[in-house]
């Protein structure tokens, strides 16, 4: 066989198994001049979380949007923050409610301030002591419970028309019944800065009257104690004075007894 002929077979034996593979696969580089680039998966998007509405769904907080824009919301929307217990929608609700005129639904409206002044909107107070002292007024039991539970939440936080609210509704018991111990715990606490004097109208009240028991001499005490601390100047030197003379009537009392 000549030497033609066997370069020829060898040839071809080569081309045979690369017939069938695609000229990108039939060589392959040991370094390839273009690497793939590794993609990495998408990072899914999270929803912001801070914020006073970040609890509310997204519609609300679209409404409550144009709420602070000062764009138009409907009645529903309002109705539907203000029981999501957002505090700004609660206390546009209530406004609202009051533009209407009927004193039947002033319950309602206090409601509302109620929930907006828990929600910390501290200005929903005076609105609802406007509401709490209008005696004509015809309030739910249910209503009441949640006013109660704002102001003394705000008079926590330091709110003065809180705790002089509160004093004023307490030391009267018409709305929220009798509550001496809550009373009295609110003029010591000292956040108002009429307590002290508050603390001493209420101790000569209770000493006006001559048929008075041993327990009202004692609260009469205590608020003396109270306005000697947390009086203004005058109210301190007062309470001084009926504490020395109420101790001197105590000595004698007990002295008349003793012999």
């Amino acid at each position: 066989m000549s030497d033609r002929l066997i370069h020829l077979l060898c040839a071809t034996a080569l081309a045979v198994p690369l017939m069938g593979l695609s000229p990108a696969h039939a060589v392959k580089p040991f370094f390839p001049r273009n690497p793939p680039e590794t993609v990495e998966p998408a990072k899914p998007v999270k929803r912001k979380t801070m914020g006073p509405a970040s609890h509310l769904p997204i519609a609300l907080q679209e409404a409550r949007k144009r709420l602070l824009a000062g764009k138009r919301v409907s009645y529903g929307e309002l109705q539907a923050l203000a029981d999501a217990k957002d505090g700004i929608g609660a206390f546009k609700l209530a406004e609202r409610i009051q533009t209407q005129g009927d004193p039947k639904l002033a319950t309602d409206a206090l409601h509302y301030f109620a929930i907006a002044a828990y929600e910390d909107r501290g200005y929903a107070v005076r609105h609802m002591m406007a509401i709490l002292n209008d005696g004509s007024l015809e309030l739910r039991p249910s209503h009441l419970e949640s006013a109660e539970a704002a102001l003394r939440r705000q008079a926590r936080k330091g709110n003065e028309q809180a705790v002089e609210g509160l004093i004023r509704l307490y030391s009267e018991g018409r709305l929220f019944g009798d509550k001496r111990d809550e009373l009295e715990a609110l003029l010591a606490s000292g956040a108002g800065k009429k307590n002290g004097d508050t603390a001493f109208k209420l101790a000569v009240l209770l000493l006006s009257d001559r048929d008075r028991t041993p327990e009202e001499t004692e609260r009469a005490t205590r608020f003396l104690a109270i306005a000697e601390e947390n009086g203004s100047i005058g109210m301190k030197a007062a309470a001084g004075n009926l504490l020395a003379q109420l101790q001197t009537k105590l000595t004698e009392t007990t002295a008349e007894v003793q012999q």
